[in-house]
């Protein structure tokens, strides 16, 4: 089940959302709102309606479902009693602690109160869902620690979206709203799952050596300035980078095959790159090409489908920003929801993807049986 209002008042949103919610009997809620929205209000008010249900939630930088696209509403996915067992949610803030001691707390939190420890957990019928503030750049060091405190266990995701302000993106979960931290979910689930990965780009035979970065900022590539670099391998001028050029032109590291996706974002003031991702120093980038979105798209879910044995019931999908200004520059919006039309889904357009690493410019999706 999902609820959709593309109404821009708060007020106006949670009517129509709670109507669309009624009869529903969830054990967890996962919502996705525009940043002009009170996702506080929102997280309050769904929590009120399902008292018993965990309720998380973030802002976007745009919202959807099988039969909506918008910027600028609310998007809501209901996970079942029918289909979760049983959950835990918690919101881990960065501010004070830091990222590692946050998530080591969190996961705490969240393996007391489901009475389980989280190495033990059987990833066949258990999986994680995380939903991370997405400007601060702590995605890889939050995937990091879930790494070492949950080693055998799928936590999936996206980061926060402001509508491209880049200025703030927030969670919610429990009253509370964070601008520099995440929350988390954790399912067992009495249904099959199954994850959706694709990210409709191939890699070309252009490749590039990344020598020089700090963080996520590249400063030399194949032993020259990183911008010069960049530009002359992509062939533009320097002056010439913006978005549309590095959307049309991402890097990947190639794994069996697959890129994981690290896209540029900026030149910054000092001369870098700065790209969506940490990238190695060191490592050996490809040069992406776009494929067809829709088409990919689509072959993911019904590839997905056929792993599950079924149709799925209901689902949650991550899609890059990225992916959102290139659907919108080519004008691919309905040919989009057609695509994922047939599966009763709900997401975000989200600043970065989490699936075993943080990647850019790629769909994540959780698929419930």
């Amino acid at each position: 089940m999902r609820a959709h209002s593309a109404e821009a008042d708060t007020a106006a949103a949670l009517a129509e959302i709670e109507s669309q919610l009624a009869g529903t009997d969830p054990a967890a809620l996962v919502f996705f709102c525009s940043a002009n929205h009170d996702g506080v209000r929102i997280e309050r008010a769904l929590k009120a309606k399902a008292p018993n249900a965990e309720v998380i939630g973030c802002t976007t930088g745009g919202e959807f479902t099988d039969t909506a696209y918008t910027q600028g509403g609310v998007a809501v996915v209901v996970l079942s009693k029918a289909k979760v067992k049983r959950c835990a949610a918690t919101l881990a803030d960065y501010s004070s602690t830091g990222v590692e001691a946050a998530v080591h707390q969190a996961a705490g939190v969240m393996a007391q109160k489901l009475g389980v420890k989280l190495r033990d957990i059987d990833p066949e019928h258990w999986v994680g869902l995380v939903l991370n503030e997405g400007l601060k750049g702590h995605e890889e060091e939050v995937n990091a620690v879930l790494g070492h405190v949950a080693p055998f266990l799928s936590f999936l995701g996206g980061s926060a979206g402001d509508n491209f302000k880049l200025q703030e993106t927030r969670v919610f979960h429990d009253g509370r709203e964070s601008n520099d931290g995440s929350v988390f979910l954790l399912l067992e689930l009495s249904v099959p799952y199954t994850i959706v990965k694709t990210c409709s780009l191939e890699p070309t035979d252009t490749k590039m050596r990344i020598d020089r970065t700090e963080g996520r900022v590249v400063y030399e590539i194949d032993g020259k300035p990183a911008v010069a670099a960049y530009a002359e391998k992509v062939g533009v001028k320097p002056e010439d980078l913006g978005h549309m050029v590095f959307m049309s032109n991402p890097l990947g590291v190639i794994v069996d095959g697959e890129p994981w996706v690290r896209s540029p974002i900026m030149v910054t003031p000092d001369g870098g790159l700065m790209f969506g991702c940490q990238i190695i120093e060191g490592s050996e980038l490809s040069l992406l090409r776009a494929t067809d979105l829709v088409s990919d798209t689509q072959r993911a879910l019904d590839q997905a489908s056929e792993k599950l044995g079924t149709t799925p019931s209901v689902g949650i999908l991550f899609n890059c920003a990225h992916r959102c200004m290139e659907i919108q520059a080519k004008q691919l919006e309905e040919p989009f929801r057609k695509a994922i039309a047939g599966f009763p889904v709900a997401g975000f357009h989200s600043y970065g993807e989490s699936y075993l690493a943080h990647m850019n410019q790629t769909l994540i999706g959780l698929l419930l049986g």
